[in-house]
């Protein structure tokens, strides 16, 4: 996994847009690209490089793109580019299709077709994929709005959020989290077009939505299988042989996540001042004996001890 960053302040400014265009047609093929004031353009993005995906979490400028017929004749990457906008609005249109977008929303499109776009100033997270992996049906998502709220556009979110997170020597976990989301997207086509779609037959992507979903419970004292099970439209016993196919159990990966969160928060000097009880309660933890027992196990000191030893220096934050 090659991690790139990209800062256009760190060049002058006559050689910022020029830059940047050069490596988006990269991913785009040739494209005509026009901002308000060229001078003023920035763009700061990091891209994680997985193999032949590339996953970018990028905040740019307004800019207007336009990819024409002639220009994909000339040369085309045949790439996919799933879109999460983070921040701002962008309008786009394909494939005879056109929608705006804002924040907390999917964004399909290729470079195999003509394209337009107009982006205010925003934050996106996307990614990259080739055309030959062979996914079916992608057609009927381009330039569609997608909700990123509910339903599998949240799960397919929740997966970009994490890739997007990683830091660079993850490379296993970021391999697992493109193919879900790459799995999740088939399920979406699979949606809108009316084709059946088991959760069963996706196991990967629906191991990593719920593992977005726990992530994002966490603080509910109610998160048990059941309620994981409900929200996915599966099985409490599928959920649990899905863990099981991991080596684990549903009940200690909640506990384990919930541990960690407690540690960075002791560890976290900005909330030297909230008590041990508290930050247990705030990731879900209600009892505080039991609290104290496990926190023990896991780290070999009881909560307080572990707080005042990495606030003092003697343990690193890590640990």
């Amino acid at each position: 996994m090659i991690e790139t960053w990209l800062r256009t302040d760190d060049l002058p400014a006559e050689e910022r847009l020029p830059h940047w265009h050069r490596l988006a047609e990269i991913g785009w093929g040739p494209t005509t690209v026009s901002v308000p004031e060229a001078a003023e353009f920035r763009s700061t993005s990091r891209a994680l490089r997985l193999g032949s995906l590339v996953m970018t979490v990028e905040d740019l400028q307004p800019v207007h793109l336009a990819r024409s017929q002639a220009q994909v004749r000339c040369s085309d990457p045949e790439r996919w580019h799933l879109v999460l906008l983070a921040e701002g609005v962008c309008r786009f249109a394909q494939d005879g299709r056109a929608d705006e977008f804002s924040a907390g929303d999917l964004l399909l499109h290729h470079t195999s077709a003509p394209f337009t776009g107009e982006v205010t100033a925003s934050t996106s997270l996307f990614l990259q994929f080739p055309r030959k992996l062979g996914l079916t049906g992608l057609e009927s998502l381009t330039s569609t709005r997608i909700p990123a709220d509910r339903g599998i556009g949240a799960l397919v979110a929740g997966c970009l959020r994490e890739l997007g997170g990683l830091p660079a020597g993850r490379a296993a976990e970021a391999d697992r989290l493109a193919g879900a989301t790459l799995d999740l997207l088939n399920v979406l086509s699979a949606r809108v077009r009316g084709t059946p779609s088991a959760p069963e037959a996706h196991p990967a992507a629906l191991y990593a939505a719920v593992c977005a979903f726990i992530r994002a419970n966490l603080a509910d004292p109610a998160l048990d299988p059941a309620m994981i099970a409900a929200a996915h439209h599966i099985s409490v016993r599928y959920l649990h042989r899905l863990f099981q196919q991991e080596g684990q159990t549903v009940a200690a990966w909640i506990r384990d996540q919930r541990l960690e969160r407690c540690r960075r928060d002791l560890a976290d000097p900005l909330l030297r001042d909230r008590p041990a009880h508290a930050v247990a309660r705030r990731w879900g933890f209600t009892d505080g004996a039991h609290f104290t027992r496990v926190f023990r196990a896991a780290f070999g000191l009881p909560p307080g001890a572990y707080r005042r030893l990495v606030q003092a220096g003697s343990l690193s934050r890590t640990e």
